[in-house]
């Protein structure tokens, strides 16, 4: 098993001003809230000049401020999807439909006091509606494009990650390849890659641990370091150790990176495993779990890693996949696991190479949502 935690993904939203409400904190929506009770409350003005101005002013502010009230709380119960709210706005409305006549009976007034009275509505609505437009307004200029910025600066990472970590599908010195990787949110932290050395090839899958943008980032240093260390030649565990020592400085203490990668080596593949699931190999029907325990890249300084080698037939297929495509679970919270990998893996293994990956993804997507990366690189000896 890989050594990341499982985090909860958040529920999709459809649209974009339910997503914004979902994901700022309350004291960042105070001003919408506010906007909508200001601009529902000129009801309570409008309501009086209607009625002839009868109720008096203080009949007006009530109705005002019920107004209000109830529309910023359908606003919210409906935004956040809080059916208690709603719930609890449906039953104020129907008590203030039953009660809201049995205020004190209209008042009687003289042309010069009805004036009056009419006058204080129609500053009150003028008063309510610039209140409400400037907090519409504060709302707009700050929090909302706040937010809109950063999600600019989502995209552009997600940009950035598309180009980082493509499909892959290629040939290479008598090896077949197919890779793909689905992040779970705008960014991911799955690292898919095959680099030809000039001698031979060197092909890996990586995981960073969290989410989000800093995953990200983290992600692009370790495929540059990794490529530019590539140059140098070497065993693969002096690699990691370097890689190890690059990446420690340059990120929190609670990240790190899971690992697995393969190379071609005489004779046979030289492997290693970094605190990531294991390579699976497929031969004759028969699925092999290969690793090699050592911890991840990047959690302590001087780590000794290790690699070590296998052979390699005709035929061999290699899956190298992340953690996101087992841990999936269903409605009674049975992960799909390993194993069923490796069943399905034993099963189509003579098929072409993105026919078994899109066997994999079918499975891992009907069992589950997915809660996680979901990467695998498939490797043939043809």
């Amino acid at each position: 098993m890989a050594w990341r935690p499982r985090f909860p993904q958040a529920p999709p939203h459809n649209r974009p001003l339910r997503q914004l409400v979902a994901q700022l904190p309350m004291r960042a929506l105070l001003p919408l809230f506010a906007a909508i009770f200001f601009q529902f409350a000129v009801l309570g003005p409008v309501t009086d000049i209607l009625d002839g101005g009868r109720h008096g002013i203080a009949a007006m502010l009530r109705n005002a401020l019920a107004s209000g009230a109830m529309a910023a709380g359908f606003a919210f119960g409906s935004l956040r999807r809080n059916r208690l709210v709603l719930a609890s706005m449906i039953a104020g409305s129907l008590l203030w439909t039953m009660f809201a006549g049995r205020w004190p009976a209209p008042i009687e007034a003289d042309a010069a006091a009805l004036h009056a009275h009419l006058v204080v509505d129609a500053f009150a609505i003028l008063a309510l509606t610039m209140i409400g437009y400037g907090c519409f307004l504060w709302f707009s200029n700050v929090t909302a494009a706040g937010y809109l910025r950063v999600r600019a600066e989502i995209e552009l990472a997600h940009d950035i990650h598309t180009v980082l970590v493509p499909p892959i599908a290629r040939t290479l010195a008598g090896f077949e390849f197919f890779g793909v990787s689905h992040p779970s949110g705008e960014v991911g932290g799955d690292l898919i890659d095959v680099v030809d050395t000039g001698d031979g090839w060197f092909a890996y899958v990586a995981d960073v641990s969290g989410h989000g943008v800093s995953s990200g980032v983290v992600m692009g240093m370790f495929k540059s370091a990794l490529r530019m260390r590539l140059r140098s030649g070497g065993a693969m565990g002096a690699l990691l150790a370097d890689l190890n020592t690059v990446l420690v400085p340059l990120k929190s203490s609670a990240m790190y990176v899971t690992l697995a990668c393969v190379r071609s080596a005489a004779g046979g593949i030289e492997y290693a495993v970094a605190g990531h699931l294991p390579i699976l190999r497929v031969r004759g029907g028969t699925v092999e779990e290969i690793t090699t325990p050592q911890i991840p890249v990047g959690m302590f300084d001087d780590y000794a890693f290790v690699s070590a080698s296998m052979d390699c037939s005709r035929g061999d297929l290699f899956a190298l996949v992340t953690d996101g495509m087992i841990e999936v679970f269903d409605a009674s919270d049975r992960e799909l696991g390993l194993d069923a990998i490796k069943h399905l893996l034993a099963k189509t293994a003579e098929r072409p190479l993105r026919e078994i990956a899109d066997t994999l993804l079918a499975a891992a997507r009907a069992h589950g949502a997915q809660l996680d990366d979901q990467s695998m690189l498939l490797i043939r000896c043809a």
